[in-house]
């Protein structure tokens, strides 16, 4: 793909533009509404100013500098514009941003040819997981993000493949921001879905080098849920941020599983008649559980879908366990632990727990559920909290 990268500078420093030493562009050809802009951004110097537009991409470095003429501070900005008919993650990757400092003969116009990058690349250095997060926030919604060297030359291409994991209906609209140093006022604090699209994309050491695919999985996971539900992604999130929150004690979970209409009250009225023991008696949220699955396995708690609604309770678990497992990649059995208590914790009968595990493949294809755990396997205990 052909990329033209037009470069720019405003600065007091002389150039072929002005020997005189005022506050002037260099080439003074340009548009003049984004470059107001830039300006009024430029704040104190030592930030990266970004935009991202249709068939356009921005990125200017703001430094502060002495005029020679007068001896007076100024703020000026180095920019590198990227123009082309691809995605935005194309031009990021062309950019090569332009040193921190004033115009010194470099040339102000170039072509380059760019592979775009393809969909869900990850990151190509080790990404902390509080800059992944910031940088994902940045990304999608525009703002400041705090990076250890906003002028660190590798920052657009980092960029173009996190670029590669946005939606189209975001990658597509017109977003701007700031890369700023550590100490500087940055945005709001990112929520449940920057912390996890910042792992997806960044996935910790620990888990590529076990399973490289786990970040790209969980995340086609999550988007192709939110589109099927016709969801938001960040309502997807919140929900299962929500959930794990609810699957701590059993009082909690049983006011979810009410909440969500899992488990209908004249339902759990039925089951209570049919039971030695009330269905919600349970120690903790995992022992609850497997009682409602065993309960349902054996007849004992029945109702017209209740088949379809645990199994979709249960995959929003399992999707819930695969990015809470990008946080704890210790704990290589996490993601599928629910699966594998069907018939270790619940004793269902074979065909039950194939029947769910069969919802939960059906509401999450691109997990690809194993088919051994069709036929159960062993449990382990972990955390249960998703980070919110």
């Amino acid at each position: 793909m052909r990329v033209v990268l037009r470069h720019e500078w405003l600065q007091k420093h002389a150039s072929p533009r002005s020997a005189r030493g005022d506050f002037h562009w260099y080439p003074e050809a340009g548009d003049g509404e984004r470059r107001a802009a830039l300006a009024a951004r430029a704040g104190s110097g030592g930030d990266a100013l970004w935009r991202i537009e249709p068939g356009r991409v921005t990125w200017a470095a703001s430094f502060a500098e002495v005029a020679p003429a007068d001896r007076r501070s100024y703020v000026g900005l180095a920019v590198t514009v990227a123009e082309g008919e691809g995605p935005a993650a194309a031009l990021l990757a062309a950019l090569e941003p332009l040193p921190a400092a004033p115009w010194r003969d470099q040339p102000t116009t170039r072509t380059v040819e760019v592979e775009p990058p393809p969909p869900w690349s990850p990151a190509p250095a080790p990404v902390s997981p509080e800059v992944a997060r910031a940088l994902a926030h940045g990304l999608w919604r525009g703002g400041a993000a705090v990076v250890p060297d906003p002028a660190a030359p590798e920052l657009p291409r980092l960029l173009a493949t996190l670029e590669t994991w946005l939606p189209d209906g975001v990658a597509g609209r017109a977003r701007a921001g700031a890369l700023i140093a550590p100490g500087g006022a940055a945005g709001g604090s990112p929520g449940p879905l920057f912390h996890y699209l910042g792992l997806a994309w960044a996935l910790p050491p620990a888990i590529a080098a076990r399973d490289p695919e786990l970040g790209r999985r969980a995340w086609r996971a999550a988007t192709g849920l939110a589109a099927r539900g016709q969801r938001s992604l960040e309502a997807t999130f919140d929900e299962l941020a929500e959930l794990s929150r609810s699957w701590n004690t059993a009082p909690e979970l049983a006011a979810l599983l009410a909440r969500t209409g899992t488990v209908r009250a004249d339902e759990l009225a039925a089951c209570d008649a049919r039971a030695p023991a009330p269905l919600t008696v349970a120690a903790d949220a995992g022992r609850l559980w497997s009682r409602v699955v065993h309960h349902w396995g054996r007849g004992l708690l029945a109702g017209d879908g209740l088949e379809q609604r645990l199994g979709a309770l249960l995959a929003r678990r399992v999707l819930a366990d695969h990015l809470f497992h990008l946080d704890t990649p210790d704990q290589a059995a996490l993601p599928w632990r629910y699966l594998r208590r069907l018939r270790r914790e619940t004793i269902l009968p074979r065909a039950a727990a194939a029947r769910l595990a069969t919802v939960v493949a059906a509401s999450l294809p691109e997990l690809e559920v194993p088919r051994a755990l069709r036929d159960g396997g062993s449990a382990t205990d972990g955390p249960e909290v998703l980070h919110a």
